[in-house]
């Protein structure tokens, strides 16, 4: 699996202070603080605390862009097997970088996102999209509107994201967290794949 690229002290300590804090409570002589740096330095390496962030939101969507594109580079002949190679990859992000991925899931729509974050996101939207779309055309997964489908894929998965990151602050690790992710994945493929229309 690959690894985000090593940061410098400035971006790690600024990307835990927003997951635990929150970009808008979090000001950059606080990031100064935790990085053991003046003020100053930042202002040598980044031209604003919104830089800083598209500095990190960039690098860490498009880690997770290259480990989703890894696992679907395997041209599998079901979406079945897709569907379990991305959300197991999903799963690995999860595991072995919580806190960076709970920082992009609380500013996936921050406002202040750039337009190379932006397309950054984008990428991984598209990937998971055309996986979705691929399900349906080959009548695996139920034709429904992909929006909807991916709010159930993505969506699980980020709230995921924050239980694990939670539990980990509160307790220090996350008991059983294989299982919990496996239980995950049966029950997101079957939301996609079953159909049994009760509203309307």
């Amino acid at each position: 699996m690959a690894s985000i690229p090593v940061p410098s002290p400035i971006i790690e300590q600024a990307v835990k202070l927003f997951a635990e804090r929150g970009y808008a409570e979090t000001n950059l002589p606080s990031i100064a603080k935790a990085a053991k740096v003046a003020v100053g330095t930042i202002y040598r390496h980044f031209k604003s605390k919104e830089d800083i962030l598209n500095t990190a939101f960039t690098d860490i969507m498009n880690f997770f862009h290259n480990s989703l594109a890894e696992a679907a580079d395997c041209d599998p002949d079901d979406p079945e097997t897709m569907f379990g190679r991305l959300f197991d990859a999903a799963t690995a992000s999860m595991e072995q970088y919580p806190t960076e991925l709970h920082f992009i899931q609380q500013n996936v729509f921050n406002e202040a996102l750039n337009a190379e974050s932006r397309a950054a996101r984008g990428r991984v939207i598209t990937l998971i999209n055309n996986m979705l779309m691929d399900g349906q055309d080959r009548g695996v997964i139920v034709k429904a509107d992909v929006r909807t489908q991916l709010a159930i894929l993505y969506g699980s998965i980020v709230s995921m994201i924050d239980i694990v990151w939670a539990q980990q602050q509160i307790e220090g690790h996350v008991s059983n967290q294989k299982a919990l992710a496996a239980d995950l994945k049966n029950q997101v493929w079957n939301g996609l794949t079953s159909e049994r229309r009760v509203f309307n």
